[in-house]
């Protein structure tokens, strides 16, 4: 059995050939979810400089080298610096993260992985991090964690014990004592440290931290403290809200933000025009489908998105926010299981389609596969116009389909306002929830100078996506007023 102190000079050198492959199978999928929202929280820009330690064989590093910056991985142990991809342009350096080989302040940003564990002093540690960061730069840090809430503290238990071990095994007989000693690795850190504080004692400021995965994994990110004085390199508070739709936070406010109200609308759009071109338009089967996509998707999934990340900043609690997601999510499934005494297990295909992918999709399971263009347009665009024709109807008519392409079309329309060049992250949430400020000009062809800001930049991208939600509204509400006056 490996000691819950081992050092990783001794524990990574054989695992390297299979690092990759294993960690997936590890995680369940769940691995490039996370290394995709710790990239997404160090911010890097095609102009800056990032150094990642504990680069292993370079996973968040290629991540970060999407962006378009210089990166640059460090890791202690060659065998798996060894057995990284050379690819991408990256450049990888053999040390350790309590003896950085480089003058301070030479990076823009740095992020690392799973690296307090192994280490004597996690505080110290940290400094030397941030000393090689310039004043202002971010850091970024992916963590294992541990769930709060009693019954998933039991379920995570019970994996972290009996499950890792058995899949470590189909990998190899270290990896097997792997996955035994990274439960209690991790319990014996999560019972001598808060992340938040270890940051805060290092340091660094303005630190934030969110769960991923029910509170599996963590990312936690900061800004370096200026070098001289110690004084606090300043920060601007993010004034804007974190959606167009979003309410000011408190009481019931908060239970309205959670909707998603305008893509809420829009998504039940399709629920509309699907029951619109069905073979049979019944207003009670259409009002008991929109009910249980307003439950699973309205309420359920968007409680779940809410939970991982708290990306709408809502005061609700996490306990609350679970009770609607088993509620909105369970509600959905026992109006299906009504729905099956009248259209047969037909529906069973559309139910577990709408249940895998409400909570799939804000949890980023398999390995955030769910979030890619397609998946949206599928998952948001043609299955809800399917399922509001075949449960209107019985079938799936020519015109069904051609609606579900109808609504696949506009769904890609609104990754394609959304969707930030060369990052999955989106352009409209970047400007509202990680940007402190944007300036800028545009020089006209005519002399003129207009002036660039943050809202300035925001306006065209979501006054799109406003329209868009119109439109598709008003396409459903013309589809059944035809029907209905035919």
């Amino acid at each position: 059995m490996i000691p819950t102190d081992v050092r990783p000079d001794v524990l990574f050198p054989p695992l390297g050939p299979d690092y990759e492959r294993a960690s997936t199978l590890l995680s369940l999928g769940l691995e490039s979810g996370w290394r995709h929202r710790l990239v997404e929280r160090a911010a890097p820009r095609a102009i800056e400089r990032y150094l990642d330690v504990a680069t292993g064989t370079g996973l968040v590093a290629r991540e970060l080298r999407r962006s378009g910056c210089r990166v640059v991985g460090l890791d202690l142990v060659a065998g798996m610096v060894g057995a990284a991809d050379r690819s991408d342009g990256i450049a990888f350096v053999l040390g350790r993260a309590e003896r950085l080989p480089f003058p301070d302040a030479t990076f823009d940003g740095l992020t690392v992985t799973y690296l307090l564990r192994y280490v004597d002093d996690p505080v110290a540690t940290l400094r030397e991090l941030a000393r090689v960061v310039r004043p202002g730069g971010r850091i970024a840090m992916l963590e294992f964690d541990r769930p709060r809430a009693l019954p998933l503290r039991l379920g995570w238990w019970t994996y972290t014990r009996f499950g890792l071990p058995l899949v470590g095994s189909l990998v190899s007989a270290q990896w097997r004592d792997v996955g035994a000693f990274l439960g209690r690795s991790i319990d014996r850190f999560c019972d001598r440290y808060r992340m938040e504080d270890v940051w805060r004692s290092a340091g660094i400021t303005d630190v934030r931290s969110e769960t991923l995965s029910l509170g599996a994994a963590a990312v936690t990110w900061g800004r370096v403290r200026a070098a001289t004085g110690g004084a606090d390199v300043p920060t601007v508070a993010d004034p804007v809200r974190p959606a167009f739709y979003a309410l000011a936070p408190g009481a019931w406010r908060d239970y309205l933000t959670l909707l998603h109200l305008p893509y809420l609308l829009w998504h039940l759009s399709y629920v509309v025009l699907g029951a619109a071109v069905a073979t049979a338009l019944r207003p009670d089967r259409l009002l008991s489908t929109l009910l249980a996509f307003f439950l699973a998707l309205g309420i359920g999934a968007h409680a779940l998105d809410e939970l991982n990340g708290r990306p709408l900043r809502t005061r609700i609690p996490d306990a609350v926010l679970r009770a609607l997601a088993v509620a909105g999510i369970g509600g959905a499934v026992a109006l299906g299981v009504v729905g099956l005494g009248v259209l047969g297990p037909g529906l069973l295909l559309f139910m577990a389609a709408g249940v895998a992918l409400a909570i799939g999709y804000p949890l980023e399971l398999a390995g955030g596969r769910l979030h890619s263009d397609a998946w949206f347009a599928i998952a948001w665009g043609a299955l809800p116009v399917l399922t509001g024709a075949y449960a209107s109807g019985g079938s799936l008519t020519p015109a069904a389909l051609v609606a579900a392409l109808y609504a696949l079309a506009l769904s890609y329309a609104q990754r394609t306002l959304s969707t930030w060049e060369r990052t999955l992250s989106t352009w409209v949430r970047t400007l509202r929830r990680r940007t402190a400020a944007v300036s800028g000009e545009m020089r006209m062809t005519n002399g003129d100078r207009v002036m660039l800001d943050r809202d300035r930049l925001i306006a065209t991208p979501e006054g799109a996506l406003r329209w868009l939600v119109a439109v598709s509204i008003l396409v459903a509400s013309v589809a059944v007023a035809l029907r209905l006056s035919a």
